[in-house]
């Protein structure tokens, strides 16, 4: 679809005027009646785009309207849950963007776990008679769900609850309230003290990923699921899903790969039965890896980011300022003698004492730096965090003193390292995550905003799908050949506006 072909049906969708969108965008309406009839294309300045789409997703309220936008532009319905996520997805959609993995990194701060309530009225409620029932279709295995979460409000004690399901998820995704719900049951379970075991079902696609890690974030934050993936081909034919406390109730289903509904799923509560679908589990979870970490606290933060760093391989990462790997070590010591905390002022002396220790090694500048670069004028108004602190409470600011300090040093190793690459992204990102990736290896995500969390992703697709996802993002701004030595013009340009 062109661009005035996608504005035509948002505003159709939710009934806007083209004086409504332009008061909006403080545009003339002519200005719209042009993007409607194709006479002009896709503005330069991003700014009226943004606020028209935040304006069509005030108005893309009704459950039908989402529906029927995701259907147009391909996506699922989870991918614009939130209004925050909504907005993001129709500036990007109507900015002709169709990279996945940049339109999740670019809602991934409004994923949150305060932004998960159920508006259910379930009460609790127990299978008192031990047995098994049976359910049919997809309305049958959510009414079994439905079944099993108010079993476990009714348990005094929280256990584990262990989830397997790797067959088709339409009996999940068509009824998006259920969706919604589902997602807070199990949040509200955590809260109660339950932890989760997840087995995530085999990867088909990139857009599979993105759904997935979508609907689970705000419970890895929690740091009480423990996820894991089967690391070898799996066949296409049978599927089967398991949801269990072990010893209390299960739900489990198997069906044909593809079939958008199972067979039948049995619900049960009857000893023997569980203790056969806990066998089954467990006997599958034996053969599975690790898939995902969390962490928010700052001695694991520490050990998390010396794990990235420590073992040799080639480095991309995105982040919201200047490196910690390139920043001069006067800084680092600067940074943690402002600090008051003792336990604050230990892991900045370890994290220096190893940042010396790489330095010497062959291999720490094999990088591509992708940073956003900082204005003078931001830069003077002490808007530039310190990337090295922003993972302790209370981030830091860089002085113009200090950010040009860091910048000689990021030109020295430019000079010195012709494995290190620096491309910088014009402007100061607010609200915007992180993504760090060791080929081969793992990718950290970083959520900035609260709660701080970094997620550790070692399943190897997810680790390559984010790893071409910043490739292509280098080689669109371009830091090979003449683009470096327009890049070491640009901080040098920089350096002499600060000194000044």
């Amino acid at each position: 679809m062109q661009f005035y072909e996608k504005l035509i049906f948002v505003m159709n969708l939710t009934q806007t005027t083209n004086r409504e969108l332009a008061l909006a965008a403080q545009v003339d309406p002519s200005i719209i009646s042009r993007f409607r009839s194709g006479k002009r294309g896709i503005p330069r300045n991003p700014e009226p785009l943004r606020s028209m789409a935040n304006f069509l997703a005030e108005r893309c309220t009704g459950e039908y309207q989402r529906r029927a936008l995701s259907e147009m532009a391909g996506v699922r319905r989870v991918l614009m849950d939130k209004q925050e996520q909504l907005s993001e997805f129709l500036f990007c959609w109507l900015c002709g963007d169709a990279d996945g993995v940049d339109r999740f990194m670019r809602s991934f701060e409004s994923l949150t776990i305060k932004g998960v309530a159920s508006n259910s009225t379930l009460e609790a409620a127990t299978i008192s008679r031990k047995g098994n029932f049976i359910h049919f279709g997809n309305e049958g295995k959510r009414a079994a769900v439905r079944s099993m979460y108010q079993h476990l409000l009714a348990r005094q004690e929280p256990g584990t609850i262990c989830i397997l399901a790797d067959e088709t998820d339409d009996w999940l995704m068509e009824d998006y309230d259920f969706t919604s719900q589902m997602q807070a049951w199990l949040l509200d379970c955590i809260r109660r003290g339950f932890q989760i075991c997840h087995i995530i079902p085999p990867i088909y696609s990139g857009d599979q990923i993105l759904e997935s890690l979508a609907r689970w974030i705000p419970l890895y934050m929690t740091g009480k699921v423990k996820a894991y993936f089967y690391p070898h081909i799996r066949d296409r034919l049978c599927r089967h899903t398991i949801i269990m406390q072990p010893g209390e109730i299960a739900i489990a289903s198997h069906s044909m790969a593809g079939d958008p509904t199972s067979y039948a799923t049995m619900l049960t509560t009857d000893p023997g039965v569980l203790r056969a679908t806990e066998s089954e589990f467990q006997a599958y979870l034996a053969l599975c890896r690790p898939m995902l970490n969390t962490y928010s606290e700052p001695q694991k933060l520490f050990q998390c980011f010396m794990k990235f760093l420590s073992p040799q391989g080639f480095r991309i990462q995105k982040l919201l300022s200047l490196s910690a790997v390139t920043a001069p070590f006067e800084l680092v010591a600067d940074s943690i003698g402002k600090r008051e905390d003792p336990e604050q002022k230990r892991l900045g002396e370890l994290y220096l004492q190893e940042m010396k220790r790489l330095e010497q090694e062959q291999d720490q500048y094999n990088l591509i730096d992708i940073v956003h670069l900082a204005s003078a004028d931001q830069i003077r108004a002490g808007t530039v965090p310190i990337t090295a602190t922003c993972w302790s409470v209370g981030a830091l600011y860089y002085t113009p003193e200090t950010y040009a300090l860091h910048l000689k040093k990021i030109l020295h190793i430019l000079d010195t390292h012709e494995n290190y690459h620096f491309v910088p992204l014009e402007g100061l990102a607010e609200q915007e995550s992180s993504l760090m990736v060791k080929e081969n290896h793992r990718a950290l995500l970083v959520h900035a905003s609260d709660p701080f969390t970094v997620f550790e992703i070692s399943q190897p697709e997810i680790v390559a799908i984010y790893r071409e996802y910043l490739l292509r993002l280098a080689e669109k701004v371009g830091y090979k050949g003449t683009h470096r030595t327009k890049i070491k013009s640009r901080l040098r340009e920089l350096i002499r506006e600060l000194e000044e």
